[in-house]
């Protein structure tokens, strides 16, 4: 018999769910044993997808430790009590996992357990999610940009409540070493239909499934002046949005179609499937292949032949919605420069106009420094943080309103504690509904004749021997304090560390800056997202204080070969990772 209940789930929303009943099933006690390599990297645990789905007790393995070391710490709810979202990309093994995490959850007492219809849910919509509900946290099923498919990636993240931020460091550790000591896991029998709104019970747990996009969308209208943008779209500008199968499809056909009226026909591949349409879900030159070819563009970023499309603007998404590559009719906007226009432009973003303007910007230590030079203009402060957002949440609660982004298409603000995709194309359409007539190119152009512009390319080595990979950062280690330098216009070598100004925690080894003559540097990092051997990523970049019209149109990587060349002859990349080229170049 089905009966039906009033919920909750905010202040932006209430739903009438049908509630169906099904008897109280006892937790189950389940001996295991200890699997290695659980160790999350700078956004989680990602394996491949064998590896999860095959391996006996892996996934329940995974989940008890994330129970028992977030209780450890603090922060994930006693038994009885709480509420969890659970959700993911809609990559392959999606629903088996979640249905896998619904019972260990209840296994373990969680009280009420949230799940986004069909368990899809873009990371920052989660984040939404987590913050608007004040839910205890958030365990998410994705491997972000990387490919999807029995044979591609899977991975699980977690974020802590009510905050909605990816959990720190000392928490995934806490995480790890719980899974080296595991004995036993704790879950009930029985699944639940997530393809249906409703209201469930699993175990004593309630499991909740509903309309996530609601408390996304009703973020972003917070974000966003709706009404500007709706006359914007009105002018017809010719637009493009990609979403590449993956979550944030279903998020950008609400809020471009639904909300603001861009015709539907201006966005593609906005269905998740489990293995993103065949597709590599990562918005860059490369694997955004048909945006790029219709902003009549090459591979490298630099003009097509063909004049194509008159492109006002063109966004791709990843695989989870959290990145964002911005580009024009003939012209690619590095993520570098994207932040940077934007805190240029921050007032024609309502969510910082309203608060007063910018309080303060962050960027990871590999993006460019265009950045500063706006925080210096606008007499903001500027931060410098590794590589992951998670480094971001603390700066968030010091300084508001915030803008942040990093060197990988991540471009975000304090609206929730993830990088934000569909966040980033919305405040681009901002941009130009403020700058009538301007293209992206043209905007981009207008900041470096007033700013300067910096010269910024990234070279990804992909799946390369560990060994070698770790080996080419020992050598760039020795080198540190060196009185003799491999190479003439070398001025330095140094290590990046970071104290976090709020709890001072200090993190270590977060890439090495090679210094060249002229402001010109390579950075090196090993990338923590990959599910198999190392990614080494070179970060090249030369500033150009004053730049000539002709410095307007350089083509970043080819102005920059020299000094790539350069700086991976003194860390002898090539001979370490046994790779004569990069396998992208963005």
């Amino acid at each position: 018999m089905m009966r039906h209940a009033l919920l909750l789930l905010g202040a932006t929303q209430a739903f009438v769910l049908p509630v169906q009943s099904k008897p109280s099933r006892v937790a189950l006690n389940v001996a295991t044993t200890p699997i290695e390599g659980m160790r999350p990297g700078t956004s989680g645990l990602r394996k491949r997808t064998k590896v999860w789905e095959t391996t006996e007790h892996y996934v329940e393995n995974f989940a008890q430790s994330i129970v028992e070391g977030w209780r450890d710490v603090g922060g994930f709810p006693a038994s009885g009590s709480g509420t969890m979202v659970v959700g993911g990309d809609g990559r392959y093994f999606n629903k088996e996992a979640i249905q896998t995490f619904l019972k260990v959850l209840a296994g373990n007492g969680v009280k009420t357990i949230v799940v986004p219809v069909h368990g899809v849910v873009s990371t920052p919509g989660a984040s939404a999610l987590v913050r608007r509900n004040k839910a205890d946290g958030a365990i998410l099923m994705t491997a972000s940009h990387n490919p999807g498919g029995p044979d591609a990636d899977f991975g699980v993240k977690f974020n802590t409540g009510p905050d909605g931020a990816p959990a720190k460091e000392f928490l995934t550790e806490a995480v790890y070493e719980k899974s080296t000591s595991i004995s036993s896991y704790n879950m009930v029998d029985g699944t639940v239909d997530i393809t249906t709104v409703g209201t469930y019970t699993l175990g004593d747990s309630t499991v909740q499934v509903i309309d996530a996009l609601d408390d996304y969308v009703a973020q972003l209208q917070e974000c966003f002046d709706f009404e500007k943008l709706r006359n914007f779209i009105k002018k017809k500008p010719s637009l493009l949005f990609d979403a590449m199968h993956g979550a944030a499809g279903p998020a950008a056909l609400r809020v471009m179609c639904q909300e603001l009226g861009v015709p539907k026909s201006q966005l593609y591949r906005c269905d998740p499937r489990p293995d993103f349409g065949g597709c590599h879900p990562d918005p860059n030159l490369k694997w955004a292949s048909e945006l790029v070819r219709r902003a009549s563009l090459n591979e490298d970023g630099s003009p097509g032949d063909s004049l194509g499309e008159e492109l006002a603007l063109g966004v791709a998404f990843d695989g989870d919605g959290d990145r964002n590559m911005i580009v024009g009719h003939r012209f690619f906007a590095s993520p570098s420069d994207s932040l940077a226009v934007l805190a240029a432009q921050a007032k024609s973003i309502k969510w910082f106009k309203d608060r007063g303007g910018l309080a303060a910007c962050a960027r990871s230590m590999p993006t460019s420094r265009a950045l500063d030079r706006v925080a210096e203009k606008q007499s903001i402060e500027c931060y410098e943080t590794p590589t992951g957002w998670k480094f971001f949440g603390n700066l968030m609660e010091l300084k508001q309103p915030f803008l942040c982004g990093e060197e990988s298409f991540g471009t975000g603000a304090d609206h929730v504690r993830e990088k934000d995709g569909l966040w980033a194309a919305l405040a681009w359409l901002s941009v130009l509904a403020d700058n009538e007539g301007m293209s992206v190119g043209d905007v981009v152009k207008q900041h470096w004749k007033e700013y300067g512009r910096d010269l910024y390319c990234r070279h990804d080595y992909e799946e390369v021997a560990s060994e070698g990979a770790q080996a080419m950062m020992a050598h760039l280690g020795s080198l540190i304090g060196s009185d003799v330098l491999p190479d003439p216009d070398l001025e330095s070598v140094s290590s990046f560390s970071y104290v976090d100004p709020l709890d001072s925690s200090s993190t270590e080894n977060q890439g090495m800056i090679l210094a060249f003559a002229g402001g010109g540097r390579c950075v090196f990092r090993l990338s923590g997202t990959g599910s198999a051997g190392a990614t080494v990523r070179v970060y090249i970049e030369r500033p150009l204080a004053n730049p000539s019209d002709a410095d307007l149109d350089l083509v970043a990587s080819e102005a920059l070969e020299a000094l790539a060349d350069k700086g991976k002859a003194v860390a002898r990349l090539h001979a370490f990772v046994d790779r004569e080229g990069p396998s992208v170049i963005t």
